[in-house]
């Protein structure tokens, strides 16, 4: 499960470079890149948070 968040979570990084380049080079409307990349966004956060969240009362309990 973790290796398919750090997956999604790149793919969304990438997601949010993307439309800048493309509105840059005249391919998009800045109203869809604004959706785009608001989408990337959540989509980043969520996945993000889900790989690197780090329960640390676990590891305290294990070693204790």
């Amino acid at each position: 499960m973790r290796s398919i968040l750090q997956i999604v979570s790149l793919m969304a990084l990438i997601a949010l470079t993307l439309p800048s380049i493309l509105f840059l080079a005249g391919k998009l409307e800045l109203n869809m890149v604004k959706w785009l990349m608001l989408v990337a966004t959540i989509v980043w956060f969520f996945a993000a948070t889900g790989w690197m969240w780090k329960d640390n009362g676990a590891d305290s309990q294990e070693a204790g």
